[in-house]
Parts: C-alpha cells; sequence; structure tokens
C-alpha cells in the first residue's frame, strides 16, 4: 500500500506493547498511539481517512479561514481555505465551527449566520473584521450562535450595528447568541443591537463577555423592544451612550466600565400596553393592593409598571433658559399647582453665582399633574429687572409591581411598591407595561459626559465629567445600580453616596460623616 503522501511514522508509545493490528497498521505510516484510534474507526465503520501531508484533514463540521484563501475552495481543509467569513457562513449549517485565521477581512455584509453556527478567530488581536457595505449591519446573528477572537473595524452608518438579529429572517430564538472577547473599533456604530421586534418566543436576548466597544460616538449595546441581554465585563469608550434600554427592554450588567463620552446607562420608557387590566374591587386612596380582571393566563410580574385611570405626571427638573442678572441671595421660585385634588405641587430652589441662576434643584417632585407641565414663576432679582426664565420637564408616573397572585379566570390581585395616592373605583382602567430597566452591579465610570474625542476627553487635556449623565431614568424606565466614578465615590442607586475624599455618606434624606460614625464602632471594639 504505497502513497507518497503519507507520512512514514513507526515510533511506538514508550511501555505499551503493539498488537498484531497495530503492527499491521504501522506499515501504513502510523504511530503504534494513533493505531488504536485508527482501529477503533476501522471496526466502527466510521472509515479511515489518513492524515494528507500540507492539505490538512478534512472534518465536517469545521470550516477554515484564511487571508490567502479562495472563496471558491470547499473550506473543509486548512490548505484549501476559503477567503472571506461570508463564503464559509454561505456553506454552512447547524453544528458548524468556522475558523478564522490571522489577517484582515473586508467582508460582504450583512453576514447572515445560520442557527448554531460559531465563528472564531485565532486572535483577537490578529483577525481584524471590515464592512464592504457601510449602510448595512455587520453580522446578522440566530439562536445559539458564537462569535469570539476578532476585532471590528471600517466604517458603518449611524445607527448601524456589528451584531444584530436578522430583520428579514425572524426566528423563534431559543439559545441566546454569544459574543466574547472582541473589540468594536467602528466610529458611530452600536456594538451590539438586540431588537425584541427581530425575534420570536420569550429568549429575546444576547450574552456577552469580554466585548470592548471604542466606537466614538456610537452606542455599545442598544436594547429594544422588550430585548434582553446579559451583559459580563462589557467596556465601553467614548460612546455616546454605553447601554441603551427603551421600549421595555432590560439588561443585567456586571463587572463593567464606561469611560468618557456622553451617557453612561439609560433606560428610557416602557413597552407598549402587555395587559387590559379593570379594577373588581373598589380601593380607597393609599391602597397598594389591587383586583385586576383581563389578565387572561398572563400573570403580572416584578419588571412590569401600570396605571390607574390614565397617566398622571410628576415635575423631573427645571430647566434654566435665562439666568437673568442682579440676584444677591437666590430667589422663589413657584411652581403652578396640578389640576387634580389629590395633587401635591412640586417646589425647588435656586443656586446663583456671580448674580446668575446657574442650576436649580428639586425638593419635590410634586404630583397629580397633566401631560401639560405648569409654569415657573421666579421672583424679580435684588437689582434690576432681569429675572431669570425657567421651564419645568414633566416625567410619566408609573406604579412598580411587587408582586401578583398567579391568573386565576382571567383575574389577579397586583400590590404594587407603593401606596396609589387617589380611590379607584370598580371599572377603573389599569393597563400594563413592561418597564425599561438596567441593573447593574459593580459599575465604574471615569470621566463620563466629557465627551466622545479621546484627546479632548481625557483630564489632561480638560476633559470635564458631568456626573448627572453617568445614569439616566426617564420617561418610566429606570436604571438600579452600584457605581463607582473616577473619584472613587461609591453609589447605591440615587438615594445613597460614598464620597471617600469628604469622608462622608449622604442621600435624599441624610447626611453622616464616616469619620463620626465609624470612631465609636472602633473604639467600642478596641475596649473589650
Amino acid at each position: 500500500m504505497t502513497n507518497p503522501n503519507i507520512r512514514i511514522k513507526r515510533t511506538a508509545v514508550p511501555g505499551r506493547k503493539p498488537t498484531t493490528d497495530q503492527l499491521a497498521v504501522g506499515e501504513l505510516g502510523l504511530n503504534f498511539y494513533d493505531a488504536d484510534l485508527f482501529i477503533r474507526r476501522e471496526r466502527s465503520g466510521i472509515g479511515t481517512d489518513i492524515v494528507n501531508v500540507g492539505a490538512g484533514a478534512t472534518v465536517s463540521n469545521i470550516l477554515y479561514v484564511t487571508a490567502d484563501g479562495s472563496d471558491s475552495n470547499t473550506g473543509k481543509k486548512l490548505g484549501d481555505a476559503k477567503a472571506t467569513i461570508a463564503g464559509a457562513v454561505a456553506i454552512s449549517t447547524t453544528g458548524t465551527v468556522i475558523r478564522v485565521s490571522a489577517g484582515t477581512y473586508v467582508e460582504n455584509n450583512p453576514i447572515k449566520i445560520p442557527p448554531q453556527v460559531s465563528i472564531i478567530g485565532d486572535s483577537l488581536r490578529e483577525v481584524t473584521v471590515q464592512p464592504e457595505n457601510s449602510n448595512e449591519d455587520l453580522f446578522h446573528v440566530a439562536p445559539g450562535n458564537y462569535i469570539t477572537e476578532m476585532s471590528f473595524t471600517g466604517t458603518v452608518d449611524a445607527g448601524k450595528a456589528v451584531v444584530a438579529f436578522d430583520p428579514d429572517t425572524i426566528r423563534n430564538s431559543d439559545q441566546s447568541p454569544y459574543i466574547r472577547n472582541c473589540t468594536n473599533f467602528i466610529e458611530n456604530s452600536i456594538g451590539m443591537k438586540i431588537d425584541g421586534d427581530h425575534v420570536l418566543g420569550n429568549i429575546k436576548s444576547m450574552v456577552t463577555d469580554s466585548f470592548t466597544q471604542f466606537n466614538k460616538n456610537g452606542i455599545g449595546v442598544s436594547i429594544t423592544n422588550e430585548g434582553y441581554a446579559q451583559l459580563v465585563s462589557l467596556f465601553t469608550i467614548c460612546t455616546d451612550t454605553a447601554i441603551y434600554c427603551g421600549s421595555g427592554g432590560g439588561c443585567d450588567l456586571t463587572n463593567s466600565n464606561s469611560s468618557f463620552g456622553n451617557y453612561g446607562l439609560i433606560a428610557d420608557g416602557v413597552s407598549s400596553e402587555k395587559i387590559s387590566g379593570i379594577v373588581t374591587v373598589a380601593a380607597d386612596a393609599g391602597s397598594s393592593v389591587f383586583t385586576i380582571a383581563g389578565v387572561g393566563t398572563d400573570t403580572p410580574y416584578d419588571g412590569q409598571v401600570m396605571i390607574f385611570d390614565r397617566l398622571y405626571y410628576e415635575v423631573d427638573r427645571l430647566i434654566v433658559g435665562s439666568g437673568g442678572t442682579g440676584y444677591t441671595e437666590p430667589p422663589s421660585i413657584t411652581i403652578d399647582a396640578p389640576g387634580t385634588s389629590w395633587g401635591v405641587r412640586s417646589t425647588a430652589s435656586a443656586i446663583i453665582e456671580d448674580g446668575r441662576i446657574t442650576s436649580i434643584n428639586m425638593i419635590s417632585n410634586g404630583r397629580g399633574y397633566g401631560s401639560t407641565p405648569p409654569t415657573v414663576t421666579i421672583s424679580s432679582p435684588n437689582v434690576g429687572i432681569d429675572t431669570a426664565v425657567v421651564t419645568a420637564v414633566l416625567r410619566p408616573k408609573y406604579y412598580t409591581i411587587q408582586s401578583s397572585t398567579g391568573a386565576s379566570s382571567g383575574i389577579a390581585t397586583v400590590t404594587i411598591t407603593e401606596p396609589l395616592p387617589y380611590a379607584v373605583g370598580v371599572g377603573t382602567t389599569a393597563p400594563i407595561y413592561k418597564q425599561s430597566r438596567i441593573l447593574a452591579s459593580s459599575h465604574s465610570f471615569e470621566y463620563i459626559g466629557s465627551g466622545v474625542t479621546i484627546t479632548t476627553a481625557l483630564p489632561q487635556t480638560g476633559g470635564i465629567p458631568i456626573q448627572q449623565n453617568e445614569v439616566v431614568s426617564k420617561e418610566g424606565g429606570i436604571v438600579i445600580y452600584t457605581s463607582t466614578d473616577q473619584a472613587g465615590n461609591f453609589r447605591i442607586g440615587d438615594g445613597v453616596l460614598i464620597d471617600q475624599a469628604a469622608g462622608t455618606i449622604s442621600g435624599n434624606f441624610y447626611s453622616k460623616s464616616l469619620i463620626a460614625n465609624v470612631t465609636p464602632i472602633v473604639l467600642a471594639l478596641g475596649g473589650k
């Protein structure tokens, strides 16, 4: 049996006595250890493929891509590799692994990956993928996809993504696409775009680990229309927005970082109406438990919000249009009262510098306002007649569901997290929505608000952080978080701040010195 491509090798394995079968196989050029595999394959009917020198083994579910390959090749051997990832994806099927060798690959995007296909680069630093079409996403992923060890460069139009669900082939998802150990350098791009409208079922999600976004003026991760993500070690640099959740989108974010850029974490709004609830038992003002009909077989849950009768508003903030002049002391601020009998007027105080109002602190957001912002009146300055001009910005008031009984005959008893300030009667509408929500633990913010251009965002070149831009909850969305900023200040949501430099713990209703509180404890322990 002669074949010039067969490597002749008869090295015996120390300590192992070759069998008769192994001696026979040795004539084929296999060592005695490999002969075991050969014999097992021969006896089981798998086949007798032998490694050909320089060509690589043929494996049915692995495709190869190299910079010097050709898309006319089979891709089934390293020496017969495809030239592009798209070329390999075109012949991939469920269970295919595409191995991408070091090189730069300009791809005819979008690359539409079939379910359960993995694309694995040799090295994050050495495998670079560029989109050929700037008006398209780079990858359209499907359930069970895995992308790892590559960087993304080049150009796409604003709003286009590196990874997104395929809007043209909407599948029922049973397993999240997984992006791991990649870096996105494409300006204006969205690193991961998770649009729940582009996938069916309850698992409208993607997951990631170690995905760096250095996509100037882009978005790290966008999650909308009840999409969901689990994000671990996500790093964003100079993005316009690090993570955006809207229209009922949500994510869990762990051990991640947002550096520079305009905004950090934004949760915006709620989904479309999920349940058309109707109150079946009258409830007095101050109630937090309600019996709701119209839920069908769906049990309301924590993560959803509801309203009663209609959507009311609070005053979110006051914007200074003109700071005026001549103020030697803070002026009085009068915000019109709401039109509801149970409403509460909003209150605020002004901050002045050099005779002008520079900002306004909210004392009370009030309640019971309609959709039209109330008029804000500022008292006249102490000197002159240049009175400041201030306008109110409203935020909708939704009530968060804390728990619910299981639905029975389309009826459930729902508990909300705070008392409803007004009474509701039988037949009151109580629609339920999914809340846009970011749950972030151990998140680091560095110079958020300093801009998207790294050369000017750095503190040594004049970059100034804007702490209010780190976390934004608006239109009913919410960010629940613990974070540390560039100064080492630790925050537990919007309510608690541990200022390391000042040595204080402060919150909405208190301010205490760390030294004053910790020292007595230390002394007490030392005295035992």
